[in-house]
């Protein structure tokens, strides 16, 4: 078994704030949005006037990423280089410049990418990726995300308001949100990343701390991303509660290496689209807040 989560923490600090964004009223918040095959939600931005075909939704990256194979053609600028780490570890990445980027209604203007080869993933998702939406897009707006329907909206935060539900606070670590939730009595602090198709994944030092390996039944697994995968161990926890809503026997990774992004004893773990599919996601990047509803039981056919 393989468990594909995605994600990009910045090792490096990012340059001054870019242009502001701009929200254009006549184009709808809803973006055309594709489901691939391992539960990742797709969308096709437009770069530099290019349709720049699918990117996975990811508010696991710390930074918008293009697949290496892809940047001549989207006719990218040469930005320097970075230091990321992902899931199999740190590497070196070129940066580069998109003179615009444009997703729904929304437009960014000398917009930065990291490029590293996401060949790999066609294999798994069924589709080739060329890259991933993340920090830099979703820092300039409020996403509203329904992982099973598949639906992604992108509001202006400056006349959106939440429609139902309350906020929670949220913040941004290494450009990835983080959140409080609980599961199985413990009081956990988790990367919400959009990125990873698992239910919750718990860090080797949270799977060390709280013997989560003991009393469980567990089959191997690896946990793959950029930077390569790592061993970990596939099972169940009996219950997750994220912003009061209570899921129970969810399935859950846990990894065995301190490796990579999955080394971080500062955070226990990361809750991904296996959880999150259960209702609607909004995030604000911005005001450091997030919100999660459930989706309303399904009515009992009529007889």
């Amino acid at each position: 078994m393989i468990t594909l989560p995605l994600l990009l923490a910045l090792l490096a600090p990012q340059e001054a704030p870019p242009a502001p964004p701009l929200f254009d009223p006549a184009v709808p918040a809803e973006l055309r949005v594709m489901k691939a095959r391992t539960g990742h939600l797709l969308v096709r931005p437009e770069i530099n006037g290019h349709d720049a075909g699918w990117f996975i939704f990811d508010t696991g990256a710390g930074i918008s990423v293009v697949s290496t194979p892809h940047v001549q053609e989207l006719g990218l600028t040469d930005d320097g280089a970075i230091d990321a780490v992902g899931v199999g570890g740190a590497e070196k990445a070129r940066l580069w410049r998109a003179g615009k980027l444009v997703l729904g209604p929304l437009t960014l203007q000398d917009h930065q990418l990291m490029s590293t080869d996401l060949s790999f993933l066609k294999q798994h998702l069924g589709e080739e990726i060329a890259g991933v939406i993340g920090h830099g897009l979703l820092s300039r707006c409020i996403a509203e995300m329904d992982l099973a329907a598949p639906r992604i909206a992108l509001h202006d935060p400056k006349s959106w308001t939440l429609p139902a539900g309350e906020w929670a606070p949220m913040s941004l670590d290494g450009n990835v949100p983080t959140i409080d939730a609980l599961f199985e009595g413990h009081a956990g602090r988790f990367r919400l990343d959009t990125g990873s198709d698992g239910g919750v994944i718990f860090h080797a030092a949270a799977v060390r701390k709280w013997e989560l390996l003991e009393g469980r039944e567990l089959v191997d697994c690896k946990l793959g991303g950029v930077g390569g995968f790592i061993a970990a161990k596939s099972g169940t926890v009996r219950s997750v509660s994220l912003c009061g809503v209570e899921q129970k026997d969810v399935g859950a990774q846990f990894a065995l290496e301190d490796k990579g992004s999955y080394s971080d004893a500062t955070r226990d773990g990361t809750i991904g689209g296996g959880l999150l599919r259960a209702g609607v996601l909004v995030v604000d990047y911005a005001g450091e807040r997030f919100a999660f509803s459930a989706h309303p039981p399904a009515e009992t056919p009529s007889r």
